[in-house]
């Protein structure tokens, strides 16, 4: 796996024109009005291992300036639609958090490392499971493009915390997802699907620039 500065490096700075490239985006992530950061994100063609998955990759500032809190996130999914490999590292005044995953087998080996510990966790590669963070933003893209009219039953998993569940996503409109069960809320898509608003029952929004 390529490291996550290198992928995040390319990514964000890549040309808006290039090929590869699925969508790109910046969020301003609030809470009641109140502005608390900022997410720039890429979606690419292509991941470490194949040039037919999908890479997402993402940097969230808390806050947007001067940030003391940044939270940088690659997702590689197979053409299937299947986690291969993430990594989100997470840097603040404590220091730096790391957060590995693989798949191995039938299992999703979580590799988490802090400036006083590190621990590993073993998952069952459940068919669909889903990567989310509570402050990770775009990976709401991937729940968006999986909701269906009759409610899709998605696992999912929060890397960071180890916590695990489940959630209903159901498409009311075209561009108007509804979100039950471990996370409560609703997505937005334009016309050509792509995540325009996330809005969380806890107050959390990500809602994306026009530009």
């Amino acid at each position: 796996m390529r490291t996550l500065a290198a992928v995040l490096l390319a990514s964000l700075a890549a040309s808006p024109a290039a090929a590869q490239e699925l969508d790109r985006g910046v969020m301003d992530i609030v809470r009641g009005g109140t502005p608390l950061g900022r997410e720039e994100f890429t979606v690419q063609q292509g991941t470490s291992g194949s040039p037919s998955g999908i890479t997402i990759a993402s940097l969230v500032r808390y806050p947007a300036s001067r940030p003391a809190v940044q939270i940088q996130t690659m997702l590689e999914r197979d053409p299937d639609g299947a986690v291969t490999a993430l990594q989100i590292d997470t840097r603040q005044a404590s220091g730096l958090s790391r957060v590995y995953g693989a798949a191995v087998q039938d299992h999703l080996t979580i590799r988490q490392t802090t400036p006083s510990a590190e621990s590993v966790r073993e998952y069952p590669r459940a068919t669909g499971v889903v990567i989310l963070d509570d402050s990770v933003f775009a990976l709401y893209g991937v729940v968006a493009e999986r909701a269906t009219a009759a409610g899709a039953r998605l696992p999912v998993l929060f890397p960071r915390t180890g916590r695990r569940g489940q959630i209903t996503a159901t498409r009311a409109t075209p561009t108007e997802i509804d979100l039950t069960g471990a996370v409560t809320g609703t997505l937005s898509v334009d016309e050509k699907g792509r995540l325009t608003r996330v809005v969380l029952a806890d107050g959390m929004s990500a809602i994306r620039q026009n530009r």
